[in-house]
């Protein structure tokens, strides 16, 4: 409840307070609307592909947050600080009866006969097919949000990890003075000891015989 609820508006509430200086820059006050509308859209097509109530909520929270960025970006600052207040306490009940949702269901299909309607469909058609499968499949894959993760930032911090590894290992031989080695001069030595040893033993078996 804390972070789903209550602890994910405090995200909003910082460009809240700090709207009058949005207001003066119109970049900034771009990218804030940008950034909300972005979220909102996201948030909204994950959600929809979620397959328990709680990741579901969670993106409906997110959802709610990217539009309240817009608002503050559109400079609505006392909708959006309705907007937060309001939210927080309806997604709060939310994960609250998260658990009895499946009972609340089937209550409400048993007392509608079993003809609950599904909902969406009209806009749902709105879209074409191959359209809506490419949305289907980017939301079900979380926007590719891991891929690009690993690409652009646990890929670049390894990399730079290695290479201070190696210079840290070269100042610290520099350091105590050994001498650095290079593998491949060891594993050319060592190819040149074994050639010497087997030249020698056939050698030795050659007088032997």
């Amino acid at each position: 409840i804390f972070y789903g609820a209550l602890s994910i508006h405090a995200g909003a509430y910082l460009p809240l307070r700090a709207e009058p200086l949005l207001a003066a820059s119109r970049w900034a006050t771009a990218a804030v609307i940008a950034i909300g509308l972005l979220t909102a859209l996201h948030g909204t097509l994950t959600g929809r592909v979620c397959a328990d109530a709680k990741t579901a909520l969670a993106y409906a929270a997110l959802t709610q947050v990217g539009l309240i960025f817009v608002e503050i970006g559109f400079g609505f600052t006392r909708l959006a600080l309705f907007h937060i207040c309001s939210h927080a306490v309806a997604r709060t009940l939310q994960f609250l009866r998260a658990p009895s949702m499946l009972h609340d269901h089937h209550r409400l299909h048993a007392a509608a006969g079993g003809q609950l309607g599904a909902t969406g469909e009209h806009y749902e058609q709105l879209l074409p097919a191959a359209f809506r499968a490419w949305l289907y499949r980017l939301a079900l894959e979380r926007g590719q949000h891991d891929t690009a993760l690993e690409r652009f930032v646990v890929a670049p911090v390894l990399w730079l990890a290695h290479q201070l590894q190696r210079f840290e290992s070269a100042l610290s031989q520099s350091a105590t003075g050994k001498p650095r080695i290079h593998k491949r001069r060891l594993a050319k030595r060592a190819g040149v000891l074994a050639n010497h040893r087997d030249t020698g033993a056939l050698q030795m078996e050659t007088t032997n015989v």
